[in-house]
């Protein structure tokens, strides 16, 4: 009889604190360490490791211009560009230190306010924007990777490669926001060094942190990235430049749709998602709570990487192809489900709330 008013006990004590057997068994420090060691810090370092690569490359177009250096800047500006997109998914951390990231990619820009602006600074020869040090104090919208594309793919970006007098202007402009966004790498990178503030943090917060106050808080944060990196592709990237039809769409509201980046942007933020899931701690957080499950949130990521690195189309021109379009939306299908499927499962076996859209900060 002792035993058994002990499990009873057990019983109403976790149905008091609305515990689980799973939640009691969660760590939540291991998961911060996995996310940080294996996710978070190579990401942001093969980023910055890209921007270095691309700040030499533009340098060297301004420097000695050519069709080869036009090409090498390019080629440079991309694999930033998917480096970037492997960590755009985490908005929180060194990040969001002096508006980093909007910084870096000001983006959705439905109004196209950043366009203008990079359009004005060029009409003006506005020369502030041709040095980093000035260039930093200005629009966030001049600063990232939104305005070099501009300058590297829009109309006359091709007199880059001739050295013409009258695109000087313009490469010092280029030249200045590659090293803008080099800065800013370096600095989120070293933000998340051992030993650093927010660092220290994130992996031992405390009831008096202002920011986390436990490791579930970490976690949650971590849940918000993930849950919130399939929202950015399947409902932003995707579904609003698609629009419900081909009548309805909106290609040039698609994120780097003049470098034709659009659909790696996509892959390198699912790819985010999927190192999170797999590597960050949230597969085991479902597999024990229904084992198998990470299986199946894992497939659906997959197949939507697969689709998405397929599709050799521009965005403009994607939107009015019938098939494709059925192909996409069928991806947003299975994206929900990977996304609903693993956003519910950590929640329960990691005692997180769920129902929120984290990209609205709820």
């Amino acid at each position: 009889m002792t035993i058994l008013r002990s499990l009873w006990l057990v019983l109403a004590l976790a149905l008091i604190f609305g515990a689980s057997p799973a939640q009691a068994e969660t760590d939540q420090s291991a998961i911060a360490k996995d996310a940080l060691i294996n996710v978070i810090r190579p990401g942001y370092a093969a980023f910055a490791d890209a921007t270095t690569a691309l700040d030499g490359r533009v340098q060297t177009l301004c420097d000695e211009p050519s069709p080869e250096a036009l090409d090498a800047a390019k080629k440079a500006f991309a694999e930033a560009v998917k480096k970037w997109s492997r960590v755009e998914i985490f908005r929180f951390g060194p990040v969001n230190r002096h508006r980093r990231y909007d910084r870096l990619f000001f983006w959705p820009d439905p109004k196209r306010i950043g366009l203008r602006q990079v359009q004005k600074a060029l009409a003006d020869r506005d020369e502030s924007v041709t040095l980093a040090d000035t260039l930093a104090d200005k629009s966030v919208a001049l600063q990232g990777f939104p305005a070099l594309e501009y300058l590297l793919y829009s109309d006359g970006a091709e007199k880059l490669a001739d050295g013409a007098p009258e695109i000087g202007f313009r490469c010092s402009f280029a030249r200045s926001v590659a090293t803008n966004i080099g800065r800013i790498a370096h600095a989120v990178t070293e933000g998340w060094r051992d030993g650093a503030d927010f660092t220290k943090t994130f992996l031992s917060p405390g009831p008096e942190d202002p920011l986390y106050h436990s490791p579930k808080d970490v976690t949650l944060e971590l849940f918000k990235a993930f849950s919130s990196g399939i929202e950015l592709v399947r409902d932003q990237k995707l579904g609003k430049p698609l629009g419900t039809s081909p009548e309805t769409a909106r290609p040039k509201l698609a994120a780097l749709w003049r470098s034709d980046l659009t659909f790696p942007n996509m892959v390198g933020n699912l790819e985010g998602v999927r190192t999170l899931f797999d590597k960050g701690g949230f597969s085991h957080v479902v597999a024990e709570e229904s084992p198998g499950v990470e299986d199946s949130v894992l497939f659906d990521i997959n197949r939507a990487i697969k689709i998405l690195s397929a599709v050799d189309q521009p965005i403009t021109e994607v939107v009015n192809d019938e098939a494709l379009r059925t192909k996409l939306e069928a991806l947003r299908v299975a994206l929900k489900s990977a996304r609903d499927t693993g956003s519910s499962m950590i929640a329960r076996g990691a005692g997180l709330s769920f129902g929120f859209n984290a990209l609205d900060g709820d």
